[in-house]
């Protein structure tokens, strides 16, 4: 049986756009503010999460998702809260312990390599991150080698087109989308045999 090739990807600094710690205060007051009106909640409900699930917010920013579903997935379960700025990370790293959360670990990211065990994760969150990503082949390849076989992605494009996003997930041939739901999308990995 012939042994999988592992691709890596070589990236430069300047191919990832990490947020000054001036632009992170401003996201998170903005944030605060947006949240009044959309509640990230109402997303969260559409995505399938079960308690026990282990589950990567890639992109997490400021925690809007990665503290609530923490909660849902409950203390058996996990969720990996991945940024490249650090100042996210700091941030949803004091939540996590202010709000007693012992099953959040956050993660510095260095590229796309998130360090993570391979085919160890139920649920990948891609929200509202796509739209700021350059190497995407990376991205993609990174998440699917994270999932497990009957791991799932659920994607909100964020300032991308819907019909763009899809084009761009359906030509990596690593993924199919299973469910589009309004602005999100349900994308389930593709294994050969």
């Amino acid at each position: 049986m012939p042994k999988e090739k592992k691709v890596k990807f070589k990236m430069e600094a300047e191919d990832l756009k990490r947020m000054s710690d001036e632009e992170f205060k401003w996201m998170l007051r903005s944030y605060r503010v947006m949240d009044i009106f959309w509640n990230p909640k109402r997303k969260i409900k559409k995505i399938p999460l079960k308690e026990r699930m282990r589950v990567v917010d890639y992109g997490c920013g400021i925690g809007r998702y990665t503290l609530p579903i923490a909660k849902l997935v409950g203390p058996e379960g996990k969720i990996f809260a991945v940024d490249i700025c650090p100042p996210a990370i700091k941030h949803v790293k004091e939540m996590a312990v202010k709000e007693n959360l012992k099953n959040v670990e956050a993660i510095l990211a260095e590229k796309y390599d998130t360090g993570i065990q391979e085919s160890s994760i139920d649920l990948v969150l891609l929200i509202d991150t796509f739209h700021m990503i350059d190497d995407r082949d990376a991205l993609f390849h990174e998440i699917h080698r994270m999932l497990k076989k009957d791991g799932l992605l659920f994607m909100d494009p964020g300032h991308m087109k819907m019909s763009q996003a899809r084009g761009i997930v359906e030509h990596t041939n690593l993924f199919t989308i299973t469910e589009s739901l309004g602005n999100n999308m349900l994308v389930s990995p593709e294994f050969t045999s």
